[in-house]
């Protein structure tokens, strides 16, 4: 072994001068130092911030009492109001302006939007519009949204990148009657998307497809194919609720998907014909006998409250039918409830585990029958 450095001779005198005590109460020194500071620094920013916000929230009671007696003032002047408060006043007006907006409507939400102008609020909102990061042009739309500005978004030449944004820019031209019609609504929403939506974005789907649900399955007719399956399953379940206003619409995409490899797109194919069955172009014998021997037990349900909706002789001696051969205990109830829901008496003769579901059945619909009488007379 060559000779020690003369660093490393230093260091290793020093190893063999002290003793493992000394060593270890030197560590534990530097250490209790190190964490005697890390307290005193973090008891400081706590003291700090706890002032910052017993402060922030005295401003805040002044601002709420301020601004309430402002807001059913027809003449009020925002701009003289707004000049005369500080920063912080400012940053605490806008947490206000949020909660309200949202909470009231009428010329109440209209005097609150011109609070919101002579903040700044949209012209900073259009500038985050321009953002790499989605949660910064998301806050924008939001805040664009509740002042009723889409003016704005279109000034900006905004094109929603992701599926919220599509949703956000949608609900917000939606809710100002900025659509042309619901059509040019639902391609912002549909055109080119990959992804599925939020509870927020399908519930958009849902409204504006409302208006108009013809161009929802004119759209669908057109695009189902490259939508992905959970998209796919949210557009027929919006199809399902608005299907009952469709008239002579292609709906061969629709009956097409009751091939479709995944199960839950049948089921909801399936459950979204349950509402257009007086069109006798959809009433095939041969598509119902297919069905009810599909075999999934999710999407036989799903046809036995198919055919308990169409309700007439046809559908009912299908349902009766099938439901005779079922062998799924849990498909075959839900097919006896789809009935009872429609019929007092089983059409055929029962006998062992369909009796059972039926009896079981039956005693629910009665049961949810005197639930609702005994709700409506509580709300006369």
């Amino acid at each position: 072994m060559g000779p020690l450095s003369p660093f490393s001779a230093v260091v290793s005198g020093i190893g063999s001068a002290l003793s493992p005590t000394v060593v270890l109460v030197v560590l534990a020194t530097v250490l209790g130092v190190g964490l005697a500071v890390l307290a005193a620094l973090t008891l400081g920013r706590s003291v700090v911030r706890s002032v910052g916000d017993s402060r922030r929230e005295r401003v805040r009671d002044d601002l709420q009492d301020e601004l309430v007696d402002r807001i059913f003032d027809p003449e009020v002047d925002w701009s003289a109001w707004v000049e005369g408060l500080s920063g912080l006043e400012r940053s605490v007006a806008e947490e206000l302006l949020d909660e309200y907006v949202r909470e009231l409507d009428g010329r109440t939400v209209e005097s609150l939007r011109g609070l919101g102008e002579e903040l700044g609020i949209p012209g900073r909102s259009t500038n985050r519009l321009l953002s790499r990061r989605e949660y910064e042009r998301l806050g924008g739309l939001t805040w664009l949204a509740l002042l009723g500005r889409p003016d704005q978004v279109r000034a900006a030449a905004f094109s929603p990148e992701t599926v919220r944004e599509r949703a956000a820019v949608a609900r917000m031209r939606h809710e100002t009657d900025d659509l042309d019609d619901a059509t040019e609504g639902l391609k912002i929403l549909l055109s080119d998307t990959t992804a599925q939506f939020s509870v927020f974005g399908q519930d958009t789907l849902y409204r504006i497809a409302l208006q108009r649900p013809s161009a929802l399955f004119e759209i669908a007719r057109d695009s189902y194919e490259s939508w992905p399956t959970p998209l796919l399953v949210q557009v027929l379940v919006v199809c399902q609720h608005v299907g009952s206003n469709v008239s002579t619409e292609d709906l061969s995409w629709l009956t097409a998907l009751l091939e479709h490899d995944d199960p839950a797109v049948r089921e909801a194919a399936t459950l979204a014909l349950g509402y257009v069955g007086w069109r006798r172009d959809i009433r095939s014998p041969a598509l119902v006998t297919r069905l009810v021997a599909d075999p999934s037990p999710r999407v036989r349900r799903a046809v036995y409250r198919m055919l308990a909706r169409w309700g007439d002789t046809g559908a009912i001696e299908m349902l009766t039918g099938a439901l005779q051969t079922e062998d799924h205990p849990q498909t075959r109830l839900a097919g006896t409830d789809a009935l009872a829901e429609q019929r007092e008496q089983f059409p055929l003769a029962m006998a062992g585990p369909l009796e059972q579901a039926w009896l079981w059945s039956q005693e629910q619909a009665r049961y949810d029958s005197i639930a609702r009488k005994q709700e409506r007379s509580v709300g006369d």
